[in-house]
């Protein structure tokens, strides 16, 4: 089958009635790719006053030009859709196998609508596209409708599956893809449940992605892996993956204990959660996305205790901070168990940690307790009331149908003061710490989608800089506080970078972690122009690639605006960061400055051309980025 232009064919899917058409995906030029082509296809088709769960809201999972092409970094898969959670705009992606898969079967983009009857899945292969009863895998786990699906059509598939949590709508329910990276935030795989979309199946054993200069991408590739294999803050993260962030973590008080409580632990749990030592006790090898020499997942495998037996890909250091030090845990076994479990069932394991750190602390606190949830003593350190509340939230099963609607909404039904202890902006729980990173939560709390730092967040906040990694630093911020964690000068315009960079990435098919955001040797915007103009010969310059990116986030902001109504006070740290200071380690003392906090925002607001008092684009800025039509959205709501 031949793509259709430049940008490749996009798959219509009616769920409601099975009908499917094919159209080029040209129109869509001027957004790039990826999450920018797929936010300006949901802008145009799903209204105002449209709710999440409701048919007409769009799924649509969207690859880039890069993906699935040689280039490291290009097994990403984009989602973009209106928030179960947040009532917003959200985009999320994976690593894993399917946007080679989807490529190679035909497929740039697939555009679900509308909701089946019973339960479908959509297999795609060599440019046909089918949809197919899935009675025989729903209500399964994610590992058993993969087994099931691979009886059916054979090992070389790849998936993009929700478990049981989608299916019941728990509002961040994940998007599982080849059985253990996920669309996590946000509820991808709960807006899946809501169409009776239980899967999507590519098969990518025949096809290829076109390449307009072969020559120059080649030359391109070469030096991004001469930079990957000499950047040196690169190299502990090819040994172990993510699990070498924590001793940066440590180093700046990066910590969650018992709930954020503290944001410092012990030696003793520091060094039983050292990456080297967890990789040679529990590391069956290393793993890689498709087409990538990174090989940032460790495959774990444990071999005693209660949960002897269990081996699966990635527990990265979110799962450590999350069911590790978060609980009082300090079991990596455990933490390997909760992740896989979350995974499995399908829900994005970020909220859910979140969720029981907020029951436990709330306990704690004689503001729930066992009786309303359901007999269980969620108390910091207990391992087992733990992973039964997680089964319970998949299921919608007593107080976790509840707690299966998220912090924010939960707290309605609890005491009300449980909601100050509550982690979360824009309904969405809060991963990211603030106080001891503030360029860091900077990102996280006005990202568009809601607590996420993959959309602007700096990580070099807590990175160690030589004197020539500072001097380029500078020359792409323009600040000097890059690396100092507790400053709040100067972060506005790191994340003003990072905001188009994370974009640009996924708006082309490439990981984060091939990028300056990772490490600051690798690929910046002009690196990223490169590699496109080299596929698809369109052109464009670093510059280029910023001015969409920034009017993608203003496309964003116009929707959230729309219809959740989110303003300045949405973009705001919880009243708890203000009030409650650090107990010990690095950040000891810490609380948020409200004055400093607010001029900051105010900059940042400035930046980008925003009303500093309602923290919207003004009419100019809609002009500039070519959104003058959105205008009157703004200014009447």
């Amino acid at each position: 089958m031949e793509r259709q232009g430049l940008m490749g064919t996009l798959l219509r899917v009616d769920l409601t009635t099975g009908r499917m058409t094919e159209e080029s995906a040209e129109p869509y030029r001027d957004w790039v790719g990826g999450i920018g082509a797929a936010s300006k296809i949901l802008y145009d088709e799903v209204k105002p006053g449209t709710d999440a769960f409701d048919p007409e809201n769009r799924l649509i999972i969207a690859c880039g030009a890069l993906s699935g092409t040689p280039c490291p970094g290009t097994g990403r898969i984009a989602a973009v859709t209106k928030s179960p959670v947040t009532g917003g705009i959200v985009s999320g992606n994976s690593g894993g196998g399917f946007a080679p898969a989807m490529r190679y079967a035909g497929y740039d983009y697939l555009v679900f609508e509308g909701a089946a009857a019973t339960p479908v899945y959509l297999y795609i292969k060599g440019g046909r596209a089918e949809l197919r009863d899935a009675s025989f895998i729903a209500g399964c786990d994610v590992k058993t409708a993969n087994d099931r699906l691979e009886a059916v059509h054979g090992r070389t598939i790849s998936t993009m599956c929700i478990g049981p949590a989608g299916e019941n709508r728990v509002r961040f329910g994940c998007i599982t893809v080849d059985r253990y990276r996920v669309i996590g935030k946000c509820g991808f795989g709960a807006v899946m449940g809501s169409k009776r979309l239980k899967a999507i199946v590519a098969d990518g054993s025949v096809g290829q992605i076109p390449v307009r200069d072969a020559g120059a991408f080649l030359a391109e590739i070469d030096k991004l892996y001469r930079a990957i294999e000499t950047a040196p803050g690169l190299q502990n993260f090819l040994k172990i993956g993510t699990l070498c962030c924590t001793p940066g973590k440590y180093r700046v008080g990066g910590f969650s204990y018992r709930h954020g409580q503290d944001l410092n632990i012990s030696e003793d749990m520091l060094n039983k959660f050292e990456g080297y030592g967890l990789c040679d006790k529990y590391r069956v090898r290393m793993t890689s996305c498709a087409g990538c020499m990174m090989g940032c997942q460790n495959r774990h495998r444990i071999t005693e205790g209660p949960y002897a037996g269990l081996e699966m890909e990635g527990t990265p250091f979110n799962s450590i901070f999350n069911f590790g030090t978060k609980l009082d845990i300090d079991d990596y076994a455990f933490c390997i168990e909760a992740t896989w479990l979350c995974n499995n069932l399908g829900m994005d394991m970020d909220s859910v940690a979140e969720i029981l750190g907020w029951v436990m602390e709330c306990t704690e606190k004689g503001l729930m307790t066992a009786e309303e949830l359901d007999g269980l003593t969620m108390a910091f350190g207990r391992q087992d009331t733990a992973l039964e509340l997680i089964r319970k939230i998949a299921y919608r099963d007593g107080a976790g149908d509840v707690l299966a609607e998220g912090a924010a909404r939960a707290a309605l039904v609890f005491r009300p003061e449980t909601d100050y202890y509550a982690s979360y902006v824009k309904k969405n729980e809060l991963f990211e710490l603030v106080r001891p990173l503030v360029g860091y939560g900077l990102g996280a709390l006005t990202s568009t989608r809601g607590g996420s730092h993959v959309l602007g967040s700096p990580v070099c906040e807590a990175g160690l800089f030589n004197d020539e990694e500072r001097k380029l630093a500078f020359s792409k911020f323009g600040v000097t506080t890059f690396n100092d964690p507790q400053a709040y000068e100067g972060k506005p315009e790191i994340v003003y970078y990072y905001e188009s960079l994370t974009r640009a990435c996924s708006s082309v098919g490439l990981c984060l972690m091939a990028c300056d955001w990772q490490e600051i040797h690798l690929l910046d915007l002009d690196g990223i122009a490169a590699l496109l103009n080299a596929v698809d010969g369109r052109g464009v310059t670093g510059k280029d690639l910023q001015y969409r990116m920034m009017a993608l986030l203003n496309l964003e902001k116009v929707f959230n605006y729309t219809h959740a109504g989110f303003t300045r006070r949405d973009d705001m740290p919880r009243e708890r960061l203000f009030r409650e200071a650090v107990l010990s380690g690095p950040a000891r003392g810490l609380t948020l400055d409200r004055d400093k906090w607010n001029r900051m925002m105010d900059h940042y607001y400035d930046l980008h051309g925003w009303d500093r008092e309602s923290g919207l684009p003004t009419a100019e800025t809609l002009t500039y980025y070519g959104l003058a039509s959105a205008i009157d959205q703004i200014q009447t709501g």
